[in-house]
């Protein structure tokens, strides 16, 4: 366009060198050209308008990648659900197990484990085996009772009385000639209290109450006399129990009557001073001997006349009775027997 106007310019400029006396040309009208080219100019500066609407592509592109990766990871994590499912099925791979040639006992149980003396409780066991055997042992080791049972069954068993606090029951089972055992315990427990404590009787429970009643007391160089007015169950009061030191051994007397004591005691030692105690130790015998030769004489002139407690053991077989310093005696047997000392 620039190139265009200079050429005509120039052919104006040449034609008024060659023609200047030509009056009719117009050179103002021309002279306006130039006006055309400013306002054509600024329409292309418009044109950078258009790069800024492309800068909202990339930030599109980053924002959308990252949120796909994290939402995949954690489906992986279920994977190792499926190997664990598997494993309850080699648990019972163990079941079938050989038959074993020996006894067995599978189980050995008891009703009640505590119990009083008389009572009856039922004993069940399940075993392999042949033959078995049921056995009642006391609380000092000793065979009570023993039963032929079945080796799979149930025995009704009555507490043993007099045989102490514990009593113990072993079930043995005999397969191909071998043996096996399993024992249980029942604690024995006692109605009543022993009137001196329960820890000095050994384990052993009273029958009753005890008896209180008239009493008397002399020891002697040989042994003891003491006189039970009171009577408690197998022992008929009235009497006069002989404790006698070289044997251990002691026999009752029944109080049938006075008579008067004789003889000459040394220096220091007396007859007895009771007509009751006096009476059995004059006529008394002891295994065809005279009691006043076995008792000798007393180190003290008088019997003591306090009153004496008598208590006798479950099941009838043993009575224990005090004398004034506080001393307990047991006496095994019911009309004699052997004695020892617990308190």
């Amino acid at each position: 366009m620039k190139r265009a106007t200079f050429i005509l310019v120039l052919l104006l400029l040449a034609t008024g060198l060659f023609g200047c006396q030509r009056r009719e040309i117009v050179i103002p009208t021309l002279a306006q050209l130039p006006t055309i080219t400013p306002t054509f100019t600024p329409t292309f500066t418009l044109t950078p308008t258009f790069t800024p609407t492309f800068t909202p592509t990339p930030t599109f592109t980053l924002t959308a990648t990252p949120t796909l990766t994290p939402t995949l990871t954690p489906t992986s994590t279920l994977t190792p659900t499926l190997t664990l499912t598997f494993t309850p099925v080699a648990t019972n791979t163990p079941i079938p197990t050989p038959t074993p040639t020996g006894p067995v006992i599978y189980s050995f149980t008891a009703d009640n484990y505590e119990m009083r003396a008389g009572g009856v409780t039922v004993l069940r066991w399940q075993a392999l085996g042949d033959t078995a055997v049921l056995d009642q042992i006391g609380a000092a080791g000793n065979l009570l009772q023993s039963f032929s049972v079945p080796v799979t069954g149930e025995q009704a068993v009555t507490i043993p009385v007099g045989s102490g606090r514990v009593v113990t029951y072993r079930l043995t089972v005999i397969r191909q000639g071998i043996p096996t055992a399993q024992t249980l315990a029942i604690t024995i427990t006692c109605g009543y209290d022993w009137f001196f404590g329960n820890q000095y009787a050994a384990g052993a429970c009273p029958a009753n109450l005890g008896a209180i009643g008239d009493g008397r007391f002399q020891g002697f160089d040989g042994g003891m006399m003491i006189y039970l007015a009171a009577s408690t169950e197998n022992f008929p009061g009235n009497r006069v129990y002989v404790l006698f030191y070289g044997s251990s051994q002691w026999q009752a007397y029944e109080n049938v009557g006075n008579a008067t004591p004789t003889g000459s005691p040394p220096s220091g030692r007396y007859l007895p001073g009771d007509p009751i105690l006096g009476n059995v130790w004059e006529t008394g015998l002891f295994n065809g001997q005279p009691i006043k030769n076995l008792l000798q004489y007393s180190s003290t002139p008088n019997a003591d006349t306090g009153p004496r407690t008598g208590q006798v053991e479950a099941g009838g077989g043993a009575i224990y009775i005090d004398i004034p310093d506080g001393r307990v005696y047991r006496l095994q047997g019911v009309t004699g027997g052997t004695w020892t000392q617990v308190k």
